[in-house]
């Protein structure tokens, strides 16, 4: 009895130690990049225990990021949960491939600057119909990989820093420090957005009537757009950019620019009948019509967030 125990745990370790964790790398035709890595945790999914896997797929100027449950794991949209030692827990809906199997994640650039500096990320499912699935991967040597593949990442605009074409592979803690400020900026806008996305008179980059808005608001190529509130026909409203705020007013040819960096105080007046309006250094900047109060507070957080990172940046 002893024996077969002790058998059965040596194979258990041994089988521990071989298994290959390591990133599996697939190239197609010098523009198609996959990179592979299995849990290091197993879970029981349906029928039998097994590993999920997380997959950086780059076509191109393309980033994916996908996580593969091993089995069935849900059908259309699934409630994905991640968590990161720098970034907390964040929690969201991804689409499932066809089979059910994988998750595509809807942030994929955002996602993978956070786990650039990181060493472990922790991600979950909420199966409608089965238990939670989580999965552990271990990203300590993910720099090292996105080094050793740079002119695949460097295809994706804006996507890295300029540590990693030096001729050293920058380690997590400078990657940490380089990256914290564009992260917190992407991550309040990605919660603005859940808590606007219920609201049709909001819209979020990309926006089908470009055209109209560059010509109202006077943007430039350069002018990174975040979000619009569409006050009347898409002529009145207020632009939110990565720089700046732009409202236009009936009978007023230009907007008023108000850039972040000029912004000291933010706060919020109204109510639900006549609308809540935001007040910026103590003067009207808007009124948003359609919103309720949680939704302009979302606006004023996110306002009031801009003006601390700018102020510790």
């Amino acid at each position: 009895m002893y024996n077969i125990f002790f058998i059965a745990f040596f194979v258990f370790i041994e089988s521990l130690f071989s298994l290959d964790l390591a990133w599996k790398k697939d190239v197609i035709d010098d523009k198609v990049l996959t990179l592979k890595k299995i849990s290091s945790n197993e879970e029981r999914v349906i029928s039998s225990r097994v590993r999920g896997e997380l997959t950086i797929f780059i076509n191109d100027d393309d980033l994916s990021l996908i996580i593969n449950w091993g089995e069935f794991a849900n059908i259309s949209n699934a409630n994905i949960y991640y968590n990161l030692n720098n970034y907390g827990f964040y929690e969201g809906n991804w689409a499932m491939s066809k089979d059910g199997k994988s998750s595509y994640c809807p942030n994929p650039e955002l996602l993978f600057k956070e786990i650039l500096t990181e060493d472990t990320l922790i991600i979950g499912l909420r199966p409608k119909n089965n238990n939670e699935i989580r999965y552990i991967f271990d990203l300590s040597d993910i720099n090292k990989i996105v080094y050793d593949n740079i002119e695949f990442f460097n295809s994706i605009s804006g996507l890295l820093v300029s540590p990693f074409n030096s001729q050293k592979c920058p380690d997590k803690n400078r990657l940490s420090v380089l990256y914290n400020h564009q992260i917190k900026l992407e991550r309040d806008t990605r919660m603005l957005k859940d808590d606007l996305k219920h609201n049709d008179r909001y819209f979020f980059n990309p926006f089908w009537f470009m055209e109209n808005l560059s010509k109202n608001y006077q943007l430039k190529v350069s002018d990174g757009i975040l979000f619009y509130f569409n006050k009347w026909l898409k002529k009145t409203g207020t632009l939110f950019t990565e720089k700046d705020i732009r409202v236009v007013r009936f009978l007023n040819k230009k907007p008023v620019i108000i850039p972040y960096d000029t912004i000291y105080d933010v706060s919020i007046r109204g109510n639900n009948i006549l609308g809540y309006r935001v007040n910026i250094n103590n003067k009207h900047l808007t009124t948003f019509t359609s919103s309720n109060k949680n939704q302009v507070n979302s606006i004023v957080s996110f306002l009031k967030n801009r003006i601390n990172l700018n102020l510790s940046s």
